[in-house]
This record gives structure tokens, sequence and C-alpha cells, in this order.
């Protein structure tokens, strides 16, 4: 999940994608209108839990 501001503060309607911000804000998973808005100057913030590597097994040495 992404949340995306507009360049104009405090904006409240439609955007891009079907998006629709309050408050000059919006969320949104898709990533083709989280790279529209990193292109055109929106701020975009990742909320999504970082993933962690998997755990190292260990083999048993013989």
């Amino acid at each position: 999940m992404a949340v995306i501001r507009t360049p104009v503060q405090g904006f409240n309607g439609p955007g891009v994608g079907g998006l629709h911000f309050v408050d000059g804000q919006a969320e949104t998973d898709d990533p083709a209108v989280i790279a529209y808005a990193l292109r055109h100057g929106y701020d975009v913030e990742d909320t999504a839990p970082k993933r962690k590597p998997p755990a190292k097994t260990e083999t048993p040495k013989e």
C-alpha cells in the first residue's frame, strides 16, 4: 500500500487511476498509479511492511 499526496495541498477530488483524494492524499496498491505519481511530482510514501529475507538454514556437517 502506498499513500500518495498531491502537489496541491488540501486537494479534494478525483485523480489518476480512479483515486479519490481527500485533503490532498489517497491510497493505492496499483503499481502503475504509483509510478505515474512518482513521475509527476506527487509525494509517495510506501506503507507496506518490509519483508525480512528468509533465515538461513545451516546444513549439518558430517
